[in-house]
């Protein structure tokens, strides 16, 4: 299924959002199936220089999906439980699974941070590594940091269709928007809901 553009994130967000949804669950693709397809994401979204500074390893690949699936789940938190009657009453806490900003703080650690002076005297963070994936993947925790001082980052969820999860940028004023299309996943929710009614 071809995904909508509404939801787009704003600014550098939608890079973020972008890594996420390398993962296509529905379609069960994925465009980091290597680690030269990481490298090249990581290039072409401008996360790390053309020549990457060394060839990305299987150990690479691995660190990255992690990370993906980490943001995953917290983009999840974000939503907000859904009932029957389409009402959104609190924050979705799936069972069973552990506390998302457990399991991406254990991660953040992996990619540490420096503050640097620009030649115009602005400091900023930057990735202590140089260059390469250590540092694509700082520049995309960096981005999610700088969204929580925006207060676009709780905006950032993740479809609730367990089938779908597809990460888009919610943008309704109450902010209680749960699926990526209203038109196919809370249409597909809603007949489910529907459907479950009926037979009770």
């Amino acid at each position: 299924m071809a995904k909508s553009p509404i939801g787009q994130a704003p600014g550098d967000l939608a890079i973020l959002q972008a890594f996420v949804n390398t993962r296509d669950i529905e379609a069960g693709s994925d465009e980091l199936a290597s680690p030269p397809d990481l490298d090249r994401w990581l290039a072409e979204h401008g996360l790390t220089a053309p020549d990457g500074g060394h060839e990305p390893v299987s150990a690479d690949l691995s660190q990255a999906l992690e990370l993906r699936e980490a943001l995953r789940a917290t983009l999840k938190s974000h939503l907000r439980q859904v009932d029957a009657a389409g009402a959104a009453p609190a924050r979705f806490a799936p069972a069973n699974e552990p506390d998302p900003a457990v399991r991406l703080g254990g991660l953040v650690s992996n990619w540490p941070v420096l503050l640097r002076a620009s030649p115009d005297g602005v400091v900023r963070l930057a990735p202590a590594a140089p260059r390469g994936v250590a540092a694509g993947l700082t520049r995309l925790l960096l981005i999610a940091a700088e969204a929580a001082t925006l207060g676009t980052w709780p905006r950032l969820k993740v479809c609730s269709s367990d089938d779908c999860q597809w990460a888009f940028y919610d943008r309704s004023p109450t902010r209680n928007g749960c699926w990526c299309s209203m038109q196919i996943c809370g249409s597909r929710a809603k007949s489910r809901a529907y459907r479950a009614r009926q037979a009770t």
